[in-house]
């Protein structure tokens, strides 16, 4: 499996523990082809109290989780303002494809 790969399990097993989460969007950095580029995912997830950006890193798990992974975990409130570029995104990152999103 490759990283996008990876990252759409991530998304599955995060969303499965936390049935609050709404939404999951993969985020991208400018160095996102090396491999040693975590893979990044913003969670929107309404249980969640309000702190603004504070990613949380996690180690590889080898050999299902080769990559190391951030999660960045964010109230409804908080993701309409990353959308309305009022609360920046750390290094460069950028908001990518979206992973999971409940139909409610």
């Amino acid at each position: 499996m490759d990283k996008d790969d990876i990252a759409r399990v991530l998304a599955e097993a995060h969303r499965q523990e936390q049935t609050t989460i709404t939404h999951i969007v993969r985020l991208r950095g400018p160095r996102e082809a090396e491999g040693s580029e975590p893979i990044k995912l913003l969670e929107v997830n309404p249980s969640t109290s309000p702190s603004g950006i504070w990613p949380i890193a996690f180690t590889p798990d080898p050999p299902e989780v080769p990559f190391g992974s951030v999660v960045i975990e964010v109230t409804p409130a908080e993701y309409e303002d990353i959308l309305a570029k009022r609360l920046p995104l750390p290094n460069g990152w950028t908001l990518g494809e979206s992973l999971y999103q409940s139909g409610g």
